[in-house]
């Protein structure tokens, strides 16, 4: 029996500001930071053998403050959040300014809609679950120190048909999900501790 520790990366200046933002790559705050210590007290507690952090700087710092076995961390693309293409570096409102018929396109097909220059919820979904059956050892302890929309993708994959629980979960910055897999059936045994 092993566990899938996701780890959202702590707040930056862009959660606070309401501002779409995936590949961009801001570090996190003074409050991020003491969420990852928060994040790592909790951890302590829990053992692990492996650590993957997505390769943007607000997880890597979150992963290097929570790593308190001080292990080997794996940087991999493949958590990063998805990308926003056109809508990176834009709040809501200025989107519905700029870029209307797209804002239209993204909330009729949400699953599909690729931001015109980025990729879609589904291919971000795709890209999460390829990554965990292709690098992790479902048997043993994993962290994995990723954004709001990867572990989202991974919840709703394991825990509703394919993305339909997507918006359904709300993971605080500094949250911490686990998942047990027993004889490889998934058990959501924390949601949201520490966040």
């Amino acid at each position: 029996m092993g566990k899938i520790i996701l780890v959202r990366h702590g707040e930056t200046e862009l959660n606070t500001a309401g501002i779409f933002f995936g590949v961009m790559d801001p570090e996190l705050t003074e409050k991020g930071i003491e969420q990852a210590k928060r994040a790592k007290k909790i951890l302590e507690d829990l053992e692990y053998h492996k650590i993957y952090t997505s390769d943007l700087k607000r997880a890597k710092e979150t992963a290097e403050i929570i790593n308190y076995k001080n292990i080997d961390m794996v940087l991999t693309e493949d958590l990063r959040e998805i990308n926003f293409g056109i809508f990176e570096g834009y709040k809501y409102e200025e989107l519905l300014e700029k870029y209307p018929i797209e804002v239209k396109k993204s909330q009729e097909d949400w699953k599909n809609y690729n931001y015109e220059t980025g990729e879609s919820v589904l291919q971000l979904q795709k890209r999460a679950i390829n990554f965990i059956e292709k690098e992790l050892d479902l048997y043993k302890n994993t962290v994995l120190v990723t954004h709001w929309g990867v572990i989202n993708t991974i919840l709703s994959y394991y825990f509703s048909d394919g993305l339909d629980a997507y918006w359904k979960f709300s993971v605080k910055n500094g949250g911490i999900v686990i998942i047990e897999f027993s004889d490889g059936y998934p058990i959501l045994k924390g949601f949201n501790i520490g966040g």
